[in-house]
This record gives C-alpha cells, structure tokens and sequence, in this order.
C-alpha cells in the first residue's frame, strides 16, 4: 500500500512519522513521537502511506502538508485512539476498590487520580464509588489533550454512556435529559480537571488511588515504567495504583510491588522487589487496616 519504500529512505520515513506524531500532539494531545512505541509509529506510516497515495505525493511531503489540513490529522488521531473510555470500564475492577480499598483507608479525606482521564468517565466513576460509600474525597483528572479536558470539565455525554453503570448510581450522581447526561453538579464540584503531559511531569501526591488504565499503550520502554514509578511516588503509603489488566505484567517485569485485590484484579502498592523474586505475599486488607482517625 501506498509508495514503494525504495523511493524514500529510512530517515525521510523517520521524519515524515515525527512530523504527523507532532501535528496530532499539538492538536489532539495524542502522539509525542519522543515516546512513542513502535505499533504507533507503525500505524502512523500506514496512515500517511495512504493519503501520500491520494495526493500523489510522498509521505515526507503529505505529513509536511498536515499542517494545513486537519481533516487529514484527525484521519491520524482517529486510528491512534484505540479502545475506549466509558463509565465503570472494568467492573470487576471497581467493585474491588469499592469494597476492597476504600473500606481500609483512614477515615480522612481520600485523594484520587485518574492519570490520562480522556473525557472524565473514568474520574467521575471513582468519585461515584467514593461518594457511594460516604467517604469525603477529590478527584483529579489529567490529560495531554486540552478538548478532552474541556470535554471532561462539562461533564456532559450521551445517555448511552450510562449503559455500564449500577443504576444506583445514574438515580443519584446523573441528571439524564432525553438523550442526554450530564453529572450532577454535587458530585462534579469535587472532581477537577487539568492539562498534564505525564511523560513530562505527574500531580503531586500523595494519592490513596491513582488510575493509569490505557496509557501505557501509547508509551514506549522505558518512558512508560518511568512515568509509572513516578506515579508511584506519589502514592500515599497505603494507596494503590491501578492499570488495565493487560498492562499489569509491563509494570510487574520491572519490580513494582503488586497487590492481588480479587480474582483477575491487581493493583500496584509502595514496596521494593530485587531481582527476579517474585512479589511477596500479601494480605489484604492490610493486618492494621480499616477505619482510623476521625474527620
């Protein structure tokens, strides 16, 4: 598909691909070619292959070209947002920090984060647990993409988005107007949200949960585990740090302490591993765990 790599070199390829990961960064937040893992790149080149082949063009000129034309970088942008987000993507997982996590963190206000929030499903579901389970909370949201953020910040979806959630918590944290949800402005005015690029800095903690699902995809090794181990450090002592489940082994490869919640859920807690030992037994909740201090 597209031009016979013989007509360009292997820089010029280079190039063209660090020019479109730029053009979608700058505009989408989606990208960073300095990080970027190879799938990515990949795809990219695909991407730009087959608009050179529509404007009869190489691929170093077509990527030069985006810059003008942003249909052809939201072409780019849309084939690098794999999977999705949504309202408690992850069941499982959430059901485990509900009744898992929350229940053995002092009884002080909790810190969250969602570390890559796209549009803020994954930020206003931890706040509907927390809310759920009468705890005082903040949530913090960020992200590299200044819409998304925006998006994030009106709180507003399609009344489809709901389709995952308990209906407790439509009934009490939605206000659904036809085809319309929107979060009620109570649970809102504790969840903020803010423009971060994690591969360049991370919010300061300590954090008692820190979301980082579906991030990892887009960064390569070793710019991933070193944006994971600083989230890590700004983990409350007793707080736990959760990926999406195929990102798991990644971050146990380069001995981040694990915590087994429940079947099929692990988190990521304070600890040191050496070598190749596996992660030590754990018990959790932890011996002293539960209910401690007074608001």
């Amino acid at each position: 598909m597209g031009m016979p790599q013989g007509e360009v070199t292997s820089q010029e390829v280079d190039r063209a691909v660090d020019l479109a990961l730029a053009a979608a960064e700058q505009t989408h937040g989606v990208g960073r070619a300095m990080a970027a893992p190879g799938w990515v790149r990949d795809r990219v080149l695909t991407i730009l292959q087959c608009q050179a082949e529509r404007l009869g063009v190489s691929a170093l000129l077509a990527a030069e070209r985006l810059r003008r034309n942003q249909s052809a970088v939201e072409e780019i942008v849309a084939a690098l947002r794999v999977g999705e987000t949504r309202f408690y993507r992850d069941p499982l997982a959430w059901e485990a920090i509900a009744s898992a996590v929350v229940p053995t963190l002092p009884n002080r206000p909790i810190a969250g984060l969602s570390a890559g929030c796209s549009t803020g499903e994954e930020a206003y579901t931890l706040a509907m647990v927390l809310a759920s389970a009468g705890r005082r909370f903040s949530v913090l949201g960020v992200d590299r993409s200044q819409d998304a953020v925006t998006a994030a910040r009106e709180a507003t979806y399609s009344a489809e988005a709901a389709c995952h959630l308990p209906p407790a918590y439509v009934r009490r944290y939605c206000e659904v107007d036809g085809s319309a949800l929107q979060v009620c402005k109570e649970l809102r005015s504790l969840v903020s949200f803010e423009v971060c690029d994690l591969v360049s800095t991370v919010p300061r903690g300590g954090f008692h949960i820190i979301l980082f699902k579906n991030v990892l995809l887009y960064l390569a090794s070793p710019a991933g585990e070193a944006v994971a181990r600083r989230l890590m450090a700004e983990l409350d002592p007793r707080g736990l740090l959760f990926t999406a489940a195929s990102e798991v082994p990644r971050l146990c490869g380069v001995g981040i302490a694990t915590a087994r919640l429940a079947s099929g859920v692990t988190a990521f807690r304070v600890g040191a591993r050496t070598g190749s030992e596996p992660p030590p037994p754990l018990t959790w909740p932890p011996p002293h765990g539960g209910q401690e201090g007074g608001k």
